[in-house]
């Protein structure tokens, strides 16, 4: 623990100090040793501890164990004192990592949350001897207490956790307890009757041990299962991400606008309601909605000035080139239309296409919205970065011939719950050799020959992609 800030150890401290305490104080008077039903307590201290050592995490931050199924499990089946003992044990002999102040915290905060969410059970009469329960004396006795005993553990689970990344990073504590708690409150609430379950079919149904197989094993067949997606969603994101990466490399003025539209693109599909899916598709085509940059010439994309007619094609034939670059990357299929159409303009003047209103694809409209908002709110060299509000006017001006006004206006509301700050500087590498610097930007409406819609290519013109 010497690694970490005072406070951080102190908290700790008190937590063990808490936990041990209880088990030491109340141990001998609550549960003689002689009475304890030490076949089941070992048993779901290996399950609890091989529970968390199981434990995956997604891309999104969700995650499935099992262990907290088998601290709830144990409430009913051990006790108040039995179950904080299972809970601590299984912090302590957990295998998923030997670092010892992980695990002295994880012990500590198990048995604690344990011991509140036991101590709810029992107040709200919760049965210890639920062999005998039956039709409404179940529910009563059982259920409604496990329920409730299972929110009690989430809360205080998601109030420890926070303490000790605010005392270790000095992150306000209400900030991470609203981010630990909303992706894991209905998990636990569900988990609650997995662990209702295992201890009506141990005791009430008298199967014992084996009770743990046909509860548990086929949660470690989903959590084999949730592993493999999580590795999918992480191979995705890192194929993403050297795409833009490939993009920034080439384009250093705009290093970091993709991360940006991607996410303006996310608040306003979000604020419209579109399904998980779709926003996560919008994500994707945010970021990679500039991809085909990597086929126009560096020269061109860092020009000063006003453009050729043949300089303004390869720009304007970018979409079509990030189409290219992207068809046969099978999850992202849906997010092509974003790609390639996200110049297009509602009055049938953008590009590469000219198509207009609702012939344009959604993600596309979406996306055209983001993407002149982070171009207007950040630096460049021939301007500053414009205000919020003043990005705001811009785009309601072109509600109804450049943007959908139902865009425009979720972005709007997005941004009142969400602040957004212009970029106001550009990236160090181009702040250094600023005289290359382009101060051409396609995305921003007001740009030089922004509106003049795509033109082919002259014949014979050979621009390469250099």
């Amino acid at each position: 623990m010497l690694d970490l800030p005072r406070a951080a150890r102190a908290f700790i401290a008190l937590l063990v100090v808490l936990d041990v305490g209880y088990l030491v104080a109340t141990g001998a008077a609550v549960e003689p040793w002689h009475d304890l039903r030490w076949v089941p307590l070992v048993i779901l201290v290996v399950l609890g501890a091989g529970g968390y050592a199981l434990r995956v995490s997604s891309h999104g931050g969700q995650a499935i164990s099992v262990g907290f199924i088998v601290q709830l499990a144990a409430i009913p089946l051990l006790g108040v004192w039995g179950a904080v003992l299972v809970a601590t044990l299984a912090g302590v002999v957990q295998i998923n990592g030997w670092n010892p102040v992980v695990r002295t915290f994880n012990a500590a905060q198990f048995g604690l949350a344990t011991l509140a969410a036991a101590a709810t059970y029992r107040l709200t009469g919760g049965s210890f001897d639920i062999a005998h329960l039956s039709g409404l004396e179940f529910v009563w006795g059982n259920l409604l207490p496990m329920t409730l005993a299972a929110g009690v553990m989430c809360l205080v689970n998601a109030a420890l956790v926070s303490g000790i990344v605010h005392f270790h990073k000095g992150v306000p504590f209400g900030r991470v307890f609203w981010e630990t708690l909303r992706p894991g409150a209905a998990p636990y609430l569900g988990y609650a009757m997995f662990g209702v379950l295992l201890a009506v079919l141990w005791d009430g149904a008298g199967i014992g041990p084996l009770s743990a197989v046909l509860v548990l094993a086929p949660l470690y067949v989903a959590r084999w299962a949730w592993a493999q997606y999580a590795a999918e969603q992480e191979a995705y994101e890192r194929t993403v991400l050297a795409l833009v990466g490939a993009v920034e490399a080439k384009d250093l003025y705009t290093r970091g606008h993709n991360e940006r539209v991607s996410h303006a693109s996310v608040l306003i599909a979000r604020q419209v309601g579109l399904a998980a899916d779709r926003v996560e598709m919008v994500r994707f085509a945010g970021m990679l909605h500039d991809v085909g940059k990597i086929g126009v010439p560096t020269r061109v994309l860092r020009k000063s000035g006003r453009l050729t007619d043949e300089e303004f094609a390869a720009i304007a034939l970018h979409p079509v080139r990030g189409l290219e670059m992207v068809r046969g990357i099978e999850f992202l299929e849906d997010a092509y239309s974003g790609i390639l159409h996200h110049h297009e303009r509602l009055d049938g003047k953008g590009y590469p296409m000219g198509l207009s209103g609702d012939d344009i694809p959604e993600l596309a409209r979406i996306i055209a919205v983001a993407d002149a908002f982070d171009s207007m709110t950040s630096t460049r060299s021939y301007r500053r970065a414009r205000e919020v509000d003043e990005a705001l006017v811009e785009l309601e001006a072109g509600k109804g011939t450049q943007f959908e006004p139902r865009f425009v206006d979720a972005l709007v509301a997005a941004l009142e719950h969400e602040p957004w700050e212009p970029t106001r500087a550009p990236a160090a590498e181009v702040a250094a050799g600023a005289a290359d610097a382009g101060g051409f930007d396609h995305d921003d409406p007001d740009a030089p020959s922004f509106h003049r819609g795509a033109r082919p290519l002259p014949d014979g013109a050979d621009l390469g992609t250099s």
